[in-house]
C-alpha cells in the first residue's frame, strides 16, 4: 500500500508540474490555473531545494532517501524553479528513482524549463529530438535546440551543435562552424570537444592542419579520461606521429580506452597483440578483443 501511495504522490506532483504544458495543447482555449500562470524563475530558495534533493539522492551529508528527493523536487517546481523541472524531467525520461518512465512528459518538463531560458533545458530537448524520445525524431529540430543551448553557454549543447555541423546532420556540413563551437565547448573543459577539435586540427578540416595543437588537445582530453582521446594518443605513439614511436606507451593508452569501452581502442589493442608490438604476441587475446570490438562478446576488462 505504501509503495502505491508513494507512486501516486509522485504522479500527482508530475501532473501538477505539467499542468501548463498539457492544458495548452489543442485548439480550444482552456482556463488558466495559478500553476499555469506561473512564470518560472530561479530563486535561492528554489535552487536550495533542488540541491538538497540531489544530496538526498547521493546520500551526501544527509540520509539517502529517494522519496525525500522527489518530494523536494516537486516543492521546488511548485515555487517555479526551472532547474527542478529539468531534474524531474530527467527522472521521467529514464524512469529513474521511482518516477514512472514517461518520455513525453519529460519533454514537456524540459519545455517548461526552457520558458525560463534555462540552457540545459535546450540541450535535453535537443537530445530528445535527436533520439526520438518523447517526440518524433527530427535532426533539424535537434540542431536548432542545440544551437539555442549553445548560444546560452551550455558546453554540452555547444559540443552537440559542433558535431551536427561537423558531420552534416540536421543541416549542411560546415567544418569551420564545428571548429568554432568545439573551441567554445573545450574552453569550458569539455573533453569530448577537445578530442573532436584535435581531430580537425590533425586532418586540416575547417582549420589549417596543426599536429602540435592536435596532440596538445588529445593530451588534455586524455588527462580527463576521455576514451576517444586515449585511443588517439595510443595511435599517435604507435604510428610515431609528431612523437617518437613508443609501442609500450601506445598499449597503455589503448588499454585505458578499452576499459572505458572504446571499440576503436579494442581493435587497436587487438592489433598490438596480434603482431606482438608493445606486448607479447597473443593471438587468442587479439581474437577476444576483436570479438568485443565487433559486439560479439559483452565481457569487460583487459
Amino acid at each position: 500500500m505504501r509503495s502505491k501511495l508513494l507512486r501516486f504522490g509522485v504522479a500527482a506532483g508530475l501532473a501538477l508540474a505539467l499542468g501548463a504544458c498539457v492544458a495548452n495543447s489543442g485548439d480550444a482555449p482552456r482556463p488558466q490555473t495559478a500553476v499555469q500562470e506561473q512564470n518560472l524563475r530561479s530563486t535561492p530558495e528554489g535552487l536550495a531545494l533542488v540541491r538538497l534533493a540531489m544530496m538526498h539522492r547521493r546520500g551526501e551529508g544527509v540520509a539517502q532517501d529517494l522519496g525525500e528527493m522527489r518530494k523536494l523536487l516537486v516543492q521546488a517546481m511548485g515555487k517555479g524553479e526551472p532547474v527542478a523541472y529539468v531534474e524531474m524531467g530527467l527522472l521521467a525520461a529514464n524512469g529513474d528513482a521511482g518516477v514512472p518512465k514517461d518520455e513525453a512528459s519529460a519533454v514537456k518538463m524540459f519545455e517548461r524549463a526552457w520558458s525560463a531560458r534555462l540552457p540545459s533545458a535546450a540541450f535535453f530537448l535537443a537530445q530528445a529530438h535527436y533520439n526520438g524520445r518523447g517526440v518524433t525524431r527530427d535532426f533539424a529540430s535537434a540542431r536548432e535546440w542545440s544551437l539555442r543551448g549553445a548560444e546560452l553557454g551550455d558546453s554540452r549543447a555547444q559540443f552537440m551543435y559542433g558535431v551536427m555541423n561537423d558531420i552534416g546532420e540536421g543541416g549542411p556540413q560546415d567544418a569551420k562552424t564545428a571548429v568554432d563551437w568545439y573551441r567554445r565547448s573545450a574552453a569550458q573543459n569539455n573533453a569530448a570537444a577537445m578530442n573532436n577539435l584535435a581531430s580537425l586540427f590533425a586532418a586540416g578540416r575547417g582549420i589549417d592542419r596543426n599536429d602540435p595543437a592536435a596532440f596538445a588537445l588529445y593530451e588534455r582530453a586524455a588527462a580527463l579520461n576521455n576514451a576517444s582521446a586515449l585511443n588517439n594518443m595510443g595511435r599517435w605513439y604507435r604510428d610515431g606521429r609528431l612523437v617518437a614511436r613508443d609501442d609500450g606507451r601506445a598499449v597503455d593508452f589503448f588499454r585505458r580506452a578499452v576499459r572505458l569501452g572504446d571499440r576503436g581502442a579494442m581493435n587497436n589493442l587487438a592489433g598490438m597483440y596480434e603482431t606482438g608490438r608493445g606486448v607479447e604476441r597473443d593471438p587468442a587475446e587479439a581474437a577476444r578483443l576483436y570479438r568485443r570490438a565487433a559486439g560479439l562478446d559483452p565481457e569487460r576488462g583487459s
